[in-house]
This record gives structure tokens, C-alpha cells and sequence, in this order.
């Protein structure tokens, strides 16, 4: 509750003045600095993704973002790293490929999608 009154004639003044002491200006944030060269790339080592056009020794540029149905995604699970189509099942994230499906551990954590494939060179070695 707030007082309507004024100064009481018991109040003494302080012996000395209080300067009001001026706020430091906000520091400035300089932007976070963003690489230049920030792309991943991803080699393909096994036949998983050969129907797809997608043969051993192919790189993937990855785009660091969350994939969609039937994207080729790339997922880290279980200490590897693992290349498929994202698709669901069940209700669950799989990643499908040549070789079966993989469903994946809810604590799957995705890399990215591939944006652009780099088919591997004629008489290069694959494997």
C-alpha cells in the first residue's frame, strides 16, 4: 500500500548526494561468423543405394536439415554413420535401401539430406 502523505519532518537528508551512475552502453555483439566452405560430404561405400541411381564411391553435398519421405538421408545411429531412403513405418523413422530396411533408435541423430550426388569417376575405384 502506497502513502498519500509527504515528507515526515522526521526525515533527515543523507550527509552526502547520490550520483546517479550511468549505465555502461550494451556491448556489441559482433555476428557469429560463418564459414565459407560449411558443406559436408558424404562417399558412399556400399552397393545400398545402386537402384537408385547411386553407386559405391558417390558423394553426397548434405544439407543440414530434418528429411522428408523419400529423401536420401544420411543418419548418424549407433556410432556409425548410415545413408537410405527416409520413409516410416509403423509409425517409426526407417531408412530403406537395397539391402532391407533399418528402423531407426528414437535417439537417431540426422545429418542431413543429400541436395547434390557426384557419380563416381569412370575407372576409378569404388570400394
Amino acid at each position: 500500500m502506497r502513502s498519500t502523505g509527504g515528507a515526515s519532518g522526521r526525515d533527515v537528508p543523507l550527509p552526502f548526494e547520490l550520483v546517479p551512475v550511468a549505465a555502461a552502453p550494451p556491448a556489441k555483439r559482433s555476428p557469429v561468423p560463418v564459414p565459407e566452405d560449411a558443406t559436408q560430404v558424404h562417399r558412399l561405400v556400399g552397393a545400398h543405394l545402386t537402384s537408385r541411381g547411386l553407386p559405391p564411391g558417390s558423394d553426397l553435398v548434405i544439407n543440414p536439415r530434418r528429411p522428408r519421405r523419400g529423401e536420401v538421408a544420411v543418419v548418424r545411429s549407433g556410432g556409425r554413420t548410415r545413408v537410405g531412403i527416409f520413409d516410416l513405418e509403423r509409425g517409426r523413422a526407417v531408412l530403406r535401401s537395397d539391402r532391407g530396411i533399418r528402423w531407426l533408435p528414437p535417439d537417431a541423430v540426422y545429418v542431413g539430406v543429400a541436395a547434390l550426388v557426384s557419380p563416381t569417376l569412370d575407372g576409378m575405384p569404388t570400394g
